[in-house]
């Protein structure tokens, strides 16, 4: 089979949505698929404008095949309103190419409080909608987004492709003990947390870890990834003690975050809107056996509490999720049994090779 993949971003410096485009197309070609991938970063000329339409056209009269795009809306250029590339890949479809889309957002909400931002909200509601027409096969990174989408049209052609982690499972026995010496010199429990911090995520730590920390009091604290360290700086800004107690890794690559992460007794993942399947954040601590805490909120799918693949708290209830970390830090049985149960979750039905096997049994469209 041969993929043109289409992603607003791409390595090295992108966000979770370029990571999962690259590994989408390192395991298509382990699967012996020819892929070519399409960025403003590398391939096109301007970010899905006129002239990027023209390449794409060249490439696909030369070389025909699937054309998979992975939407994020507002990075496909044109202030988030690309409407003229969506009915671009609507044309390509009713010519006979196989157009596939994967919803990692569908769009902008509607806002009382920034009414300026409802044309934007409406613009990628028609965004979405051609892209629902163009699309043969509709896939959608967890399946929340079927509530938005499916009144807009698509109907049984959504299939939930949750997003794998890029995080290897893998660590180094002497890295991990470097980290865990890092971490707790003592010795003490590790909490850790791993992420991006941005403003959302960060808000809900900032107000959830002075809690933790002072019902475990000698727990310590790792903040693994992209910004940790800025975080830690601000986190002691606010809380010279807290901060005392812990240690920012910054960016690491995949294996030394997998070390950093299984140098941790229990990861900390709390989300405004509720863990999903594409929360790769959360993915990663799943993938590498490391029991977790999340939320429970808007967005969240039944599968985490029918597989009780992480402790789950709801979100906003601060104190409930400080209770789950107490308890679960003085239970090694608990935390191994959430670890087993996460990892097995992660396998069964997150890893990538889920979504390959999807991805190459869709039927293609009629040439």
């Amino acid at each position: 089979m041969t993929w043109h993949l289409l992603s607003g971003e791409f390595p090295p410096d992108c966000g979770g949505v370029g990571d999962y485009t690259a590994d989408l197309a390192r395991a298509l070609e382990a699967a012996g698929d020819r892929v070519h991938i399409w960025t403003p970063l590398h391939t096109l000329p301007d970010r899905f404008g006129r002239a990027s339409r023209q390449r794409l056209a060249d490439a696909l009269q030369e070389t025909p095949g699937i054309v998979l795009l992975q939407y994020v809306p507002n990075a496909l250029g044109a202030r988030g309103m690309n409407l003229r590339f969506c009915l671009w890949l609507r044309t390509l479809a009713s010519k006979g190419v196989d157009v596939r889309v994967m919803f990692h957002e569908p769009y902008f909400y509607y806002s009382l409080s920034r009414p300026w931002r409802n044309a934007l909200a409406v613009a990628q509601r028609v965004m979405a909608a051609v892209l629902l027409q163009a699309s043969g096969t509709t896939y959608l990174s967890t399946d929340t987004w079927r509530r938005y989408l499916t009144s807009m049209g698509g109907g049984n052609r959504f299939q939930t492709l949750p997003i794998p982690s890029s995080v290897p499972a893998a660590g180094l026995p002497a890295s991990i003990a470097k980290w865990r010496h890092a971490f707790a010199p003592a010795g003490e429990p590790v909490v850790g947390h791993f992420g991006t911090y941005g403003g959302h995520v960060a808000g809900e730590l900032f107000q959830l870890l002075p809690i933790v920390a002072a019902q475990s009091p000698r727990a310590r604290f790792a903040f693994i990834g992209a910004g940790s360290a800025e975080f830690l700086e601000r986190l002691e800004r606010r809380d010279a003690r807290l901060a005392a107690r812990s240690r920012a890794t910054g960016r690491l690559d995949g294996r030394e975050t997998a070390s950093a992460l299984r140098a941790c007794d229990l990861m900390i993942q709390p989300y405004p809107d509720g863990i999903t399947t594409r929360r790769t954040s959360a993915m990663a601590g799943l993938r590498n056996s490391v029991a977790t805490v999340s939320t429970v909120g808007a967005l969240t799918e039944p599968i985490w509490a029918e597989s009780q693949a992480v402790a789950l708290a709801p979100s906003g209830d601060t104190a409930r999720f400080a209770e789950l970390v107490s308890s679960l830090l003085k239970d090694p049985a608990a935390r191994d049994g959430f670890a087993r149960r996460g990892s097995r979750t992660y396998e069964g039905r997150f890893a990538i090779e889920h979504t390959i096997a999807a991805l190459r049994a869709a039927p293609a469209a009629a040439a």
